[in-house]
């Protein structure tokens, strides 16, 4: 069994993983819209930063905000409004889910 040397840090030591679990609903609705690698890889591109700034911690709720819009305004760009309605739906939940957590940290 391979162990870490001594002062080695773990990368996803502390990672929020409740906060990613609300997020894979809007990764599972891009999947599902099953378009073409070239038109996937621009939604992924902006769902990747939004996982990142969540796994890194210390996340800017602006950020967040403007890159959940952002893939909100791709993904209809790629696909309508009646088709992006999954998408659009989850990526509403998560903001909402966002949106509550930070109301408990200013309160705390």
């Amino acid at each position: 069994m391979k162990t870490k040397p001594a002062g080695t840090q773990d990368l996803f030591n502390g990672i929020d993983r409740a906060r990613l679990n609300t997020l894979t609903p809007v990764g599972q609705a891009v999947g599902a819209l099953h378009l073409p690698p070239l038109r996937q890889r621009k939604l992924n591109g902006i769902l990747n930063a939004l996982t990142m700034q969540i796994e890194d911690g210390g996340d800017s709720p602006e950020v967040n905000e403007l890159l959940v819009k952002a893939l909100r305004a791709a993904i209809i760009f790629q696909v309508g409004e009646t088709v992006a309605k999954s998408a659009s739906e989850a990526l509403e939940r998560f903001g909402q889910s966002e949106a509550l957590r930070l109301r408990g940290n200013k309160s705390a």
